[in-house]
């Protein structure tokens, strides 16, 4: 069994229709093709209210809003001029391109930023020590376009850069680098191309014709028609203010993207552009495979992700909404792979071994433009077998060319990133720790993969006293053989318990024993049973009061006083049936009838759980966003948060804060807006909790909490749920950061879907917390293990 994720919107692995059907993984023949038009972000905006005529780096540095959760795992540290961690940035209003490349020759990656609207067009960041010193490139105002690359134009032996003009400029230039001096005002400008069509968004530099002289490829948006130049480096570019071009491809729309690699192991330089593939024939002249129609105006790149065969070619939705997708040569045809079905102004995509495991993982990150709050930078860790785990790294922040680079020159691979016009100058930094995201490489395990009926819950315990944990779902108890991965021997509790609700020992004998319902599937059946347990070996017995109901959704057990008696708590799915409660006999809880009692004409009809919630000694009821007071009046009900959209689901109490009384984590049932947040007791806990926001999900309808990485702080997984999309349901982990609000995303599987699933427990007994899960739409019994051991 493996760990399998392709993304955090969908996980579909097809052929994509229209994909270029070749003979090899380039293709005999040219495509004609054309597109629809994209919309340029990069070409719009308006300034901030920086003062673009200063030409100190900002004191200020407007940062705005925190922007949150932003989510760091153990290997990731965030590094910002928001928090002054990085140093202030000289003021731009609209940062329009991110380079890293080592320009002082320190074997280090330094930092370059390009931007428009306002003086200091070309900054860099110097790594010094620890931190960077800010300098000034090109101090006057340009139309700095998006791209832009670093090479050594002149053949001096360090860095320089280039860049093109945006929409209001038909020029390129290139930056001489002033190495060793670089206590200068300007590095010194000179001109590659001065007439033409204007915008030229995105370039390379790479030798297509075979000849030994590099050339400059580069996008022209807004020539007649929209070009692919390339220029070969002149012997002396400093002595020539316009270098001769040529045509690579014409097209009929402003398309965008591009990458450089050798696709079919021939030996030259092929090109990704366009959401085509441009294969060399050897002599700088290209063949054009369709791959992409859709993601022709998006961002590019080319990677060997998968071992063997020709490399694979991956696009992001750059200035538009559309798919993050890779696709590998199977032979006969592109097939498509996709990682986010949304991925809303895409803007930044790379690639790079980012947890030093040896195979190439995939960044992508979202603009704020349309994706506003929730706009995402994600990590799509290599599995290795053509499977991603996605990761997180960041929600609510700008990105725009984010990009992989060793920053600290520690030999990892780090992020950086930076916003387009959003609260300018700033910049972000990812330190890479060099450790592993703690939802990364979790092996899924198929223990059951056709239950024969639909299960409400599953229920882990060691019913046969051997030392490991079984599980109970439905009506069946599934026997742990040991090994995980070896055969789980399915056992009948017993003929007319149909639906195992709750596991603990209500004979108090010292084993597990089982509550249930009659009824099979989510039939309505109010009828409650027991299982009492002897050795792994069950005794079946219906001497409880009938309550009312139709399915249980949220069940629990405990003494509600000193001298009362065992009480079972059942939420019904049916709504207006209160929290019900059964008295169990001491000593009888056999042979006496369970007694029926209305614990609170209240109910949320989900998931209950128990704890000493008002510090008075006695248990107390949890429903959700309400919870039951234990007291003399029949139990009072108080609302502790008044949710906006969906209903509380599922629940935890858990002292999240550790100052010593019980919080809750909720789930709430909504298709939309199915948040995840923790509610934080104050003094007062009649009053309102403090929410605390940790996600927004597909219906979570999965839910648990512990400290999972064992780290001393307590981590949450998740599981979707939906019945028209099941398919593309994920499992995911919040890891804790440590500070209770800043949680890391980590995607564990998707493709099951989860219902009143994802219950912690060690089930292979070495020592870290799994994960067993069921769902609604299937009848698979499913465990995830924690590579954390």
């Amino acid at each position: 069994a493996t760990a399998t994720s392709s993304g955090d919107d969908s996980a579909s692995t097809t052929a994509q229709p229209g994909a270029a059907s070749t003979t090899d993984p380039g293709g005999d023949s040219a495509s004609t093709d054309s597109t629809d038009s994209t919309e340029t972000t990069d070409s719009t905006g308006s300034p901030t209210s920086t003062d673009p005529d200063q030409t100190t780096p900002s004191t200020l540095a407007p940062t705005g809003p925190s922007a949150g959760p932003v989510a760091l795992s153990a290997q990731w540290t965030l590094r910002t001029n928001a928090s002054r961690e990085v140093p202030p940035l000289f003021p731009v209003p609209e940062q329009t391109s991110l380079l890293t490349a080592d320009l002082d020759g320190d074997g280090i990656d330094d930092i370059i930023v390009g931007g428009r609207r306002g003086q200091n067009a070309v900054q860099w960041l110097q790594r010094v020590d620890d931190s960077w010193t800010v300098r000034l490139i090109e101090p006057d105002e340009l139309g700095i376009e998006a791209g832009g690359v670093t090479h050594d134009i002149d053949g001096d032996g360090d860095i320089d850069i280039v860049f093109g003009g945006d929409f209001s400029s038909n020029e390129v230039w290139w930056w001489e680098n002033p190495s060793p001096n670089f206590d200068v005002d300007r590095w010194a400008r000179r001109t590659i191309k001065n007439s033409g069509g204007s915008q030229h968004h995105d370039m390379l530099v790479a030798d297509l014709d075979g000849n030994g002289v590099d050339e400059l490829v580069f996008w022209n948006q807004q020539a007649e028609p929209p070009t692919l130049f390339a220029a070969e480096l002149p012997a002396d570019p400093t002595a020539v203010d316009s270098w001769e071009r040529r045509v690579l491809w014409e097209v009929d729309d402003r398309y965008e993207g591009l990458d450089g690699l050798d696709v079919n192991d021939d030996g030259d330089i092929d090109l990704l552009a366009g959401g085509r593939l441009l294969l060399n024939n050897g002599a700088g002249e290209f063949d054009t495979v369709i791959i992409a129609e859709d993601l022709a105006g998006g961002r590019a790149k080319m990677a060997q992700l998968v071992p063997g065969g020709a490399p694979e070619l991956i696009f992001d939705s750059g200035d538009g909404i559309g798919q993050l997708a890779w696709f590998r040569w199977n032979g006969e045809i592109w097939e498509r792979n996709v990682l986010l079905e949304t991925s809303r102004l895409g803007h930044s995509l790379d690639v790079a071994d980012a947890d030093g495991d040896g195979d190439i993982d995939i960044l992508s990150a979202e603009m704020r433009l349309d994706a506003a709050d929730d706009a995402r930078l994600q990590l799509f860790v290599n599995n290795g077998d053509g499977t991603f785990t996605a990761e997180v790294l960041a929600r609510g922040l700008d990105n725009h060319e984010s990009r992989f680079a060793d920053i600290d020159g520690d030999g990892d691979t780090d992020i950086v990133g930076k916003p387009f016009d959003w609260f300018t100058p700033r910049l972000d930094i990812w330190e890479n720790n060099d450790g592993s995201a703690l939802a990364v490489d979790w092996v899924r395990v198929v223990i059951d993969s056709a239950r024969p009926d639909q299960a409400l819950f599953v229920l882990p315990g060691d019913f046969d006293g051997d030392g490991d944990q079984d599980l109970v779902s439905g009506p069946n108890l599934l026997v742990n053989p040991g090994a995980v991965d070896g055969p789980w021997e399915r056992i009948l509790i017993g003929e007319g318990l149909n639906q195992a609700v709750l596991v603990f020992d209500i004979d108090e004998d010292g084993d597990l024993d089982i509550v249930g319902t009659a009824g099979i599937g989510s039939e309505a059946n109010a009828g409650l049973v027991w299982a009492r347990n002897d050795g792994g070996a069950f005794t079946l017995f219906d001497n409880i009061e009938q309550g009312t109901g139709d399915f249980i959704q949220g069940a629990a057990a405990g003494r509600f006083s000193d001298d009362g008696p065992l009480l079972f708590l059942a939420s019904w799915h049916e709504a207006d049936q209160g929290v019900q409660g059964y008295a169990i006999p001491d000593g009888e809880a056999d042979s006496a009838e369970w007694i029926f009692r209305l614990v609170s004409e209240e109910s949320q009809d989900e998931a209950i759980s128990l704890g000493d919630i008002d510090l008075d000694g006695d248990l107390d009821v949890m429903m959700g966003t309400r919870w039951i007071r234990n007291d003399t009046n029949d139990g009072a009900v108080f609302t502790l948060h008044e949710p906006v959209t969906g209903e509380p689901d599922r629940n935890v109490l858990v002292d999240m804060d550790g100052d010593g009384d019980l919080d809750v984590v909720v789930s709430y049932e909504d298709a939309v807006n199915g948040r995840v947040a923790w509610y934080e007791q104050g003094t007062d806990p009649t009053a309102i909790w403090t929410e605390h926001f940790v996600a927004n999900l597909t219906m979570g309808l999965s839910l648990d909490v512990a400290d999972i990485d064992g780290d001393g702080d307590l981590d949450i997984v998740v599981g979707e749920h939906s019945t028209s999309d099941s398919t593309a349901m994920s499992l995911l982990l919040f890891e804790n950061a440590g500070d209770n609000d800043t949680w890391v995303e980590g995607q564990i599987f998707v493709g099951d879907e989860h219902h009143d699933g994802t219950q912690l427990v060690d089930i292979d007994n070495d020592g870290d917390l799994d994960i067993v899960s069921i769902g609604w739409t299937h009848g698979r019994t499913v465990v995830y293990l924690n590579p954390r051991m």
